[in-house]
């Protein structure tokens, strides 16, 4: 299990209790045995309630998914269950997500990076409209979009030689209170900055979004210089029906997740995932990348978790979710030592944002897995089928991007540039990747899943 990059011994050991136990619930869990199950969760809240750290505290969360996930066999206890998110109001469910854009040192590095990827990709563009450059920006962010990212673009323009362009923002988002908040505040800046701006609306999720039509819905115009930003979204596009808890393959899976826990459980430690990435790209995703491909866009830039989250097996998404989100709350931890006054705030953070991240990810199958968090290589290889070549990040993006982890108390080491792509670390633990892209110039409509001679540029990405 993650070990913390600061602690005192007495700490460690404490922590290095838990892994085990943690690994040996799981065990239980797939197996179906509530007694085990039960001593288990007893032990871990016991041992989490010593001391409060972050690493308790998703201890915490991670025995409340395995305990859910013991009940869903079960229909008549799986169906008694409240849906966390069903008893989130939505005023605090949106004030959690903006505390998280704001409390993340990676979400604001993910915002900078992108609004100068952005400046970069549109400030040489020659198509203009009546002699007035129209720069359309997307916003297919969703529940992670942010006023503050666009209201920084906006003054970046105003600055930029030769004057603004007429900018128009569309953003999706499944919350109308947010969007019209989102409005006012951006206008108002606008006409501060005297910059034209209009701001379009679209209310719904990113997969909820008709790609047959996507050109209408996003209202694209002639001759605008499109940049597309997508953070942490893309993800929820790979759902599939896999299922397969009742067949026999599915039997053969839950006898090699119990097998590979308690060898874990017994040593305390945690292999790498064996598996191989899928190979081919999900036809939800497909039809979105040639739907967004169709739009011609300058950019498209994506953020995404770096991560292994979408292994079939559930044993590799619980050893990859507990380090990963382990790295990922001791990474608040010491952020938040810099200003105790925001506890609160981090405290919501973990439990709405992070948490239901984990129950999504260790509790569900099928169609209702959405948080399937997959590495930069497999996107480069989603991007290229769908007719995308890479972008390489710019040295300044990457000196905006370090500047800004410096503001949070963390250094350069915390980004690490990688063929021109960026990923955000806590120690050696990968959390996120940024990278732009572009449709591949005379690339025809369609996926490109049949072919098997890829741009060099994408196999280096691959190889990371």
């Amino acid at each position: 299990m993650y070990r913390p990059l600061m602690q005192d011994q007495g700490t460690v050991d404490h922590l290095a209790k838990l892994g085990p136990i943690l690994y040996a619930c799981a065990a239980h869990v797939i197996e179906g045995s509530f007694e085990k199950t039960d001593i288990c969760l007893r032990q871990i809240k016991r041992l989490a309630s010593i001391v409060d750290g972050p690493l308790q505290r998703l201890s915490l969360i991670t025995a409340d998914s395995l305990a859910r996930r013991l009940l869903c066999p079960i229909q008549g206890f799986a169906g008694a269950l409240i849906h966390p998110s069903d008893y989130f109001e939505q005023p605090i469910l949106q004030t959690a997500r903006c505390n998280h854009a704001e409390l993340s040192p990676y979400i604001s590095t993910g915002f900078v990076t992108i609004n100068r990827a952005i400046l970069e990709a549109v400030e040489d563009e020659k198509v203009t409209v009546y002699k007035i450059q129209v720069v359309h920006i997307i916003d297919l962010s969703c529940s992670t979009s942010h006023p503050r990212q666009w209201l920084n673009l906006l003054r970046d323009f105003h600055g930029r030689k030769g004057g603004p362009p007429e900018v128009r923002l569309t953003v999706v988002h499944d919350d109308k209170d947010f969007l019209a908040t989102m409005r006012r505040l951006l206008s108002e800046e606008a006409v501060m900055l005297n910059i034209p701006f209009q701001f379009n609306s679209v209310i719904g999720r990113l997969e909820t979004l008709d790609f047959c039509n996507l050109h209408d819905t996003l209202n694209v115009k002639y001759g605008e210089a499109i940049a597309i930003s997508c953070s942490l979204q893309m993800h929820r596009l790979l759902v599939v029906d896999d299922n397969m808890s009742y067949s026999g393959i599915g039997q053969l899976q839950k006898m090699a997740n119990i097998a590979r826990l308690k060898q874990m459980a017994s040593s305390g430690y945690s292999p790498v995932s064996t598996l191989s990435p899928q190979c081919q790209t999900p036809k939800l995703l497909a039809s979105f990348l040639n739907a967004i491909r169709a739009l011609k866009p300058n950019i498209m830039l994506v953020m995404e978790q770096d991560a292994d989250h979408n292994a079939l097996l559930f044993c590799d998404r619980f050893v990859e979710a507990l380090n990963y989100y382990a790295a990922m709350f001791d990474s608040f931890r010491a952020v938040a030592a810099g200003n105790p006054r925001r506890a609160d705030e981090r405290t919501r953070v973990e439990r709405m944002i992070l948490g239901e991240e984990i129950k999504n990810i260790l509790v569900c199958e099928g169609v209702h897995r959405h948080e399937r968090h997959e590495r930069l290589r497999q996107w480069a290889t989603h991007m290229d089928r769908s007719g995308f070549e890479h972008v390489p990040l710019s040295f300044d993006a990457m000196r905006k991007a370090r500047q800004n982890l410096m503001s949070f108390g963390l250094d350069e080491r915390n980004g690490k540039v990688e063929n021109d792509c960026l990923l955000l670390c806590w120690g050696s633990t990968h959390l996120y990747s940024i990278s732009a892209w572009r449709p591949h110039q005379g690339s025809t409509s369609g996926s490109r899943d049949h072919m098997d001679v890829q741009p060099q540029a994408i196999k280096h990405l691959r190889s990371l």
